[in-house]
């Protein structure tokens, strides 16, 4: 059998042996590992603790952010109509054989629309016409015709 390949099975058995042993990452240094570290992580009390230490090592990032709202909010906004249109994306698999060769396959996606962000998007962009709680003006009907024929014509 192949070295790397005995080393390989080795580490991957010894992966499969410590899976109840998985701890939450807390030695956070990107957003991709905050990320992760989210998705791997139920309670919220953890998740405020691991976004409230990462704020603390990247101040620089925290501070950006806080003076660039309007960043956050476009990205946010993209997302969320990205979400309500849906379409395609491509994903890619890289997978490494035994002789150490790449391969790249790539599939493509299709997202149906999500009609939950669509109407979240249409709220927020265009409260008047589609407001959850509509605010019409009252209107007012004339009513003196009505009124001189009840109570007849006011001198």
């Amino acid at each position: 059998m192949n070295v790397k390949r005995k080393q390989a099975i080795e580490l991957l058995g010894q992966a499969v042996d410590n899976i109840d042993n998985i701890k939450v990452k807390t030695d956070i240094k990107s957003l991709g590992e905050l990320s992760e570290a989210f998705i791997n992580t139920s309670d919220k009390a953890d998740r405020k603790k691991l976004a409230d230490d990462y704020k603390k090592r990247h101040s620089e990032l925290q501070a950006f952010l806080d003076n660039n709202p309007e960043l956050v909010n476009a990205e946010v906004e993209r997302a969320l109509l990205a979400a309500a249109l849906g379409g395609e994306y491509a994903e890619e698999e890289v997978r490494v054989d035994a002789r150490g060769r790449r391969t790249v396959k790539r599939k493509v996606r299709k997202v149906a629309p999500n009609p939950s962000a669509a109407l979240s998007y249409l709220q927020n962009k265009d409260k008047e016409n589609w407001s959850p709680n509509p605010q019409a003006d009252p209107e007012l009907e004339d009513t003196t015709e009505i009124e001189e024929d009840i109570y007849g014509k006011k001198n």
